[in-house]
């Protein structure tokens, strides 16, 4: 807010010297005087370079235009506002007890702001700025200390103001005033403001356009209770939709000729007029398509344009052929990352139809705010919806269709009927018309989503309805099968469409990243790692199999030279000795960076940076060193001179070491699986599914000697392979959207995120940037997802933690409260990287320490150490850089965009081609992935861990730098060794490094996700369970109430849980699956990172795959299935057993196989098909009304999603055409196969 410098002349006279002058937020205000009782203690007027003093959150637009001349002749005609939607906001932190924004009994307060909303219903509040009410975790719910608000009444907007005071006894703690005045909405700029003194309620007064207001306590009655006071945030703009300007915050009561005088404008007073509606201009139309056009932006969601108000620029076009639609596009940000759209949003649908003359019936159908246009003639329209609010709204009928077999109304969509005439165009008996489809999605408090949107026409009023298409001679009958077959179409050309415009907006941050992935090639080629091992010649074997065959040619030869007087004396004399003194501290310890219980601990340096043994040389030896000069092992007598001669000859001989736990099964290589076992386990581990009966066909008749490598290449480039590997990166980084309210460590579905991410093919290190930097939109898909943390008081602590383990293979849960009691981390590292994250200095909350009560009367030395003292204040620094070999210093500015982002920081030290320890952790992942344990375990918590294979762990991360940071590239080298590719039987997991060969993959059961999708691939079944949300009506914001879409994977799944048992609220078709999920290791609530599942087996495994409800339904030859095509259609049993056992176990059945499954599938298998005229169709279950949050408390609502379970519970029908009793025991068959052991394991 800038006033013209010549028309602040005009109110010297009236205001004190100074009134006017910008007190910037977070200083205090230290000349505030009885002398200039008007100086603001916080003032925003949005100039530019003023967003150091707010944190913004949501949508929010700097630069727009505020109250300016000639209308407001004092302002400047460059002044700046800010605009926000209705789910954004901006943030200003509390300074701590007693802070300016503090308000307390007795004390005065005036807030003022200019404000310019468009739409405002009754009875909804719109914040203009308040202190309190974050829900944040660290301060009670009900804890508004003040707020300025506007509240929606009798069309108008009224001043509104709200704190509460504490809460007791049953009685009001809300006390709520509103003014008897108020304004328009939409008609521009107005200057409000409030003043009152805590304690005296006789003392409010409001103030709207220099007008003096008086009003009504009309919640919570007049009180001179105190208000809560404490530490939360001052919040800006909460709800409010539209601009604001000018925003102050006084501890006095400004006098009635300062406020009065604060509003000077000229020129009529504004009256709200709609502007003229015509039919929009769209351009050319293509033949044989229709345009569809996004606009985000528009002034309301509830209404057309007024007079003197703008359509907002086009934001998306694609063109599809029909005037129908189930969903808008998702909204992708400059990077590519899903972003949330500015609602309201404009969707025109437009197209040059060819329509036979005459009168026809025409049927527009959408959820919100419509109007169809056809030459130029407004046809129909529709108003905005009824809000659905609270939950006992009633529950809406199915609706009749329209004509016999016509598709029904879905809910929550309206449609109106119109007459549409057709007049003559010469002799032609039809005529080419502009169709024009206008539709208003997004208003405040919704989601912005658009339902199944049609516009249909009855030919001369009589027939069945068809939708507008392109193409005349195919018309689209308004039938459910016509229908929901386009719509699926219609939903893969979107889904491309999507794909493209993603894809094309992250093409702008490509040519850093290949600057990037040139300096990481660089960097490793320059790297003494880099240069450590060249692979060998392809003569030689592949790589990954020369690595493990080496080592375990080395332990054999090693076991050959057990024999030896040096091996029997390492035995007998120098073992014992290094056993008793030395492994208490460097034994499954690692002090010092130094392990003695191995071969390859001793020669190592440790932290010392000298080898502790050196074979043959005593006095280059650290460890001969430490024991002769009596540091070690720190005991009061140290080792006896003997003793020291017994490790100075051991050492002089060769240091040579016996392993005494080798067990040679272990070395022994395991053969290669046949090709049936490597289709099933390749595509398992690739794309997360069983292949078809055609693709195992194809692969086993194959007769390629490279079809392995091909068949890896082709899957690995699969789009399924996002379908499976994301489920990995959702355990990994924790993400845990919630479907009702945030829960403990709930995230945004930043789900979205990392499935875009693997389909698009980007980099790894790519992908972890953007994570990290949080963008997009939280609630919606976007990056910005990964950084919520629901009901956690310090959200970027929890963050850190995640990054750290999964990326770093440092494990920091123990650091949250207190240092690390079995790790070198501290308090104080954890909270540096949390800082970075947040970009700012941060302490750790009180309820983040361990108080020092529990240090009082312990009665010992406590394992746990608080060495970062309470209310520090702990700076954005790097702290890993001896372990990572990274540091904080130039080479990270080369990597970043922004150097002083301390969060782009952090994500380019995690991710630089320098950091070693990130290649090895993800290679590490990979690997355990694939061979069921790591090169290193455990896979998140390195310290004091070796690695089984050193070398190849360090080939494969190399490899994975050099290629772009590639995951696949390094999948298709493990997965195409012949290492991979072995029978499994191997028992890594329990091994020790270094008696850890990969002689053969560890046993592998098929993750719940597997399991789940592959029921769906082997029986032809399409997963169908509805959408997943509570609010199916979109009657909630996404921040409140997310949905999660309409499944198609086991990935896109979540908790189903709630913390109110109510049928209402429950998910029979989706239920089903999540109890086979759950039964298997799945969580649908990941409070922490999930590195390795439950994989052990238990009671429910087999239950829930013997009777469970999906079992049950998938194994059924129901009506218009695929098994009973398969039965139908099939020549002989043989065949048709072959066929099974490809599906479900992808092999032929065996000798013993067919003889127990063969003589019941040829009984009566002639006979199994019904006669055509004994076959009755099932009848189909009447349509249920919609159950969802704003219905779920009428009884009824219970009693629709009881009958929906007892629905699911009794399954499809069978199908008619198959005698019943050949039918059961062909079910019998398929459920035999469903609960085969090889079903649920990896070959």
């Amino acid at each position: 807010m800038k006033f013209c410098s010549l028309a602040i002349v005009t109110l010297w006279m009236l205001l004190p010297f100074g009134a006017l002058k910008a007190q910037p937020p977070n200083q205090p205000d230290s000349s505030a005087t009885e002398s200039t009782p008007l100086k603001a203690i916080a003032e925003w007027d949005f100039e530019e370079g003023e967003s150091a003093h707010f944190r913004t959150h949501g949508n929010v637009e700097s630069d727009q235009e505020g109250p300016r001349p000639p209308e407001f002749p004092e302002m400047l005609p460059t002044n700046r506002a800010v605009k926000l939607d209705a789910e954004a906001y901006l943030s200003v932190p509390d300074e701590g007890e007693e802070s300016r924004f503090d308000f307390d009994n007795g004390d005065e307060i005036t807030l003022e702001a200019w404000v310019n909303t468009t739409s405002i219903r009754d009875g909804q509040p719109l914040y203009v700025i308040g202190k309190g009410r974050t829900n944040s975790p660290k301060f009670a719910r009900d804890n508004q200390n003040w707020a300025l608000r506007l509240m929606g009444k009798n069309g108008e907007a009224r001043l509104n103001f709200l704190f509460a005071s504490k809460p007791s006894g049953g009685g009001q703690h809300w006390h709520r005033w509103t003014s008897t005045l108020g304004f328009p909405v939409a008609t521009g700029w107005h200057h409000i403001a409030v003043t009152y003194r805590f304690g005296d309620p006789d003392s409010i007064t409001g103030w709207l356009n220099g007008k003096k207001t008086d009003g009504t306590w009309d919640m919570g009655g007049a009180t001179t209770k105190p208000p809560v006071v404490d530490d939360d945030a001052v919040w800006i703009g909460n709800r409010f939709s539209g601009k604001l300007d000018g925003i102050a915050i006084y501890r006095k009561v400004l006098a009635d000729e300062v406020l009065a005088a604060k509003f000077h404008r000229i020129g009529k007073p504004r009256t709200v007029v709609f502007a003229t509606e015509e039919m929009p201009d769209l351009g050319e139309v293509p033949d044989g398509q229709v345009i569809l056009q996004m606009s985000e932006g528009m002034p309301s969601g509830d209404r057309w344009l007024y007079d003197g108000e703008s359509w907002p620029a086009e934001t998306l076009r694609w063109f599809s052929d029909a005037f129908l639609l189930s969903r808008i596009p998702v909204r992708y940000e400059s990077w590519g990352i899903r972003s949330s759209w500015k609602a309201p949003v404009l969707l025109r649908i437009a197209g040059d139809i060819e329509l036979p003359v005459g009168t026809h019936q025409c049927l527009l159908r959408a959820r919100s705010t419509s109007r169809l246009w056809v030459d130029g003639q407004l046809v129909s329209r529709l108003k905005p919806a009824r809000r659905r609010g609270g939950n006992l709204e009633p529950i809406v009928p199915v609706p009749d269709p329209l004509v016999p077999g016509a598709r029904r109304l879905p809910f929550p969509q309206q449609e109106a009927i119109s007459e549409l005439v057709i007049a003559p165009a010469g002799d032609s008996g039809s005529r080419r018309v502009r169709v024009v489809l206008e539709v208003i999605d997004g208003r405040p408090g919704n989601r912005t989503e658009s339902g199944e949107v049609c516009v249909a026409i009855q030919q001369d009023g009589q027939g069945p309805f068809a939708v507008l298409s392109a193409d005349a001679s195919a018309p689209l009958l308004m039938t459910d099968d016509v229908i929901e077959s386009k719509l699926q179409e219609l939903e893969a050309e979107l889904i491309a469409f999507e794909d493209h415009v993603r894809r094309e907006a992250a093409t702008s941050q490509d040519e850093f990243w290949n600057r990037r992935h040139s300096i990481a090639r660089k960097i490793v080629s320059e790297s003494e790692a880099g240069n450590a091992f060249q692979p060998p010649s392809e003569s030689a074997g592949h790589p990954v199999d020369r690595f493990v065959l080496d080592k375990i040619a080395s332990v054999q030869n090693q076991l050959g030279e057990n024999q030896t007087p040096a091996a029997k004396n390492s035995q007998e004399k120098v073992f014992p000795i290094l056993q008793e003194q030395c492994f208490r501290c460097h034994g499954e310890k690692e002090q010092g960076g130094l392990r003695f219980n191995s071969r390859q601990g001793i020669l190592s340096t440790g932290e010392s940076g000298f080898a502790a043994v050196v074979p043959g040389d005593p006095e280059a030896s650290e460890l001969i060193a430490r024991v002769r000069a009596g540091d070690m092992p720190p005991t009061e007598s140290g080792l006896s001179e003997e003793q020291i001669q017994v490790l100075e000859e051991w050492v002089r001989d060769g240091a040579v070491w016996v392993n005494h736990s080798i067990d040679e099964e272990s070395m022994e290589l395991a053969p290669v699986v046949d090709d049936s076992s490597f289709v099933r386990r390749v595509y398992l581990d690739t794309v997360g599914v069983v292949p078809n009966e055609e693709e195992v066909r194809q692969f086993l008749a194959d007769e390629s000697p490279a079809k392995r490598d091909q068949l890896i290449g082709q899957l690995l480039e699969d789009d399924r392979y996002a379908d499976h590997w994301v489920s990995f990166w959702m355990d990994l980084l924790a993400e845990n959207p919630t479907l009702l309210n945030q829960s403990l460590n709930s995230t945004g579905p930043f789900r979205w995120f990392l499935h875009e991410s693997l389909r698009d093919g980007k980099s790894l290190d790519r992908m972890v940037t953007e994570l990290i930097l949080m963008r997009g939109s939280s609630h919606e898909g976007g990056s910005a997802g990964f950084g919520l943390a629901g009901e956690n008081d310090s959200p970027m602590a929890a963050k850190g933690h995640i990054l750290a383990s999964a990326f770093l293979g440092i494990e920091m849960q123990c650091a949250r409260c207190h240092d690390s009691p079995y790790h070198s981390t501290k308090q104080e590292d954890l909270y540096s990287v949390a800082a970075m994250l947040k970009r700012q200095s941060l302490a750790p909350p009180d309820t983040s320490r361990v108080p020092d009560a529990f240090f009082e009367g312990i009665g010992r030395e406590s394992l746990i150490e608080v060495s970062l003292q309470p209310g520090v204040q702990v700076s954005p620094d790097w702290p890993f850089a001896e372990q990572t070999g990274v540091a904080d210093d130039e080479h990270i500015d080369l990597l970043v965009q922004n150097p002083g982002d301390s969060r782009e920081r952090l994500a380019a030290l995690i991710t630089s081609p320098k950091n070693r320890r990130f290649s090895k952790v993800v290679v590490n992942h990979l690997w355990r992935r694939l061979l069921g344990a790591g090169i290193v375990q455990p896979v998140h918590d390195w310290e004091g861990q070796t690695a089984s294979h050193p070398e190849m762990l360090e080939w494969l991360a190399n490899e994975l730098v050099v290629h772009d940071y590639d995951l696949r590239h390094v999948l298709k080298l493990i997965m195409t060794s012949e290492t991979y590719q072995r029978r499994a039987l191997g028992k890594n997991r329990q091994a020790s490094a270094e008696n850890r060969f990969f002689n053969a993959p560890d046993p592998r059961r098929l993750t719940a996700e597997q399991i789940v999708d592959s029921l769906f691939v082997s029986t032809g079944s399409v997963m169908d369970v509805g959408e997943l949300t509570f609010t199916h009506d979109g009657s909630e914001p996404a921040t409140r109430r997310t949905s999660l879409g309409f499944p198609r994977r086991a990935w896109m799944f979540a908790g189903l849980n709630n913390e109110r048992d109510r049928p209402s609220l429950s998910f029979p078709r989706a239920q089903p699956v999540v109890d086979v999920l759950e039964a298997f290791g799945w969580t649908g609530t990941r409070q922490q990172p999930i590195f390795e599942r439950d994989m052990d087996p238990n009671l429910l495994q087999p239950g829930i795959l013997e009777n469970g409800t999906l079992t049950m339904s998938l194994t059924r030859a129901a009506f218009e299935s695929e098994l009973a095509d398969l039965a139908v259609e099939a020549r002989d049993p043989d065949v048709l057993l072959d066929t099974l056992f490809l599906r479900f176990l992808s092999r032929f059945p065996n000798a013993d196989e067919k003889k127990a499954f063969l003589p019941d599938l040829s009984a009566r298998f002639e006979e199994r098909i019904v006669s055509a005229e004994h076959v009755e169709q099932p009848a189909e279950d009447p349509p249920l009304p919609k159950a969802t949050w704003s219905n779920h408390l009428v009884p009824e609502a219970n009693e629709i999603q009881e009958e929906r379970q007892r629905r699911v519970r009794r399954g499809p029908p069978a199908d008619p055409r198959l005698d019943r009793d050949w039918r059961e025991v062909y079910e019998d068959v398929i459920w035999s196969l469903v609960n085969d052991r090889s079903f649920v394991w990896i070959p």
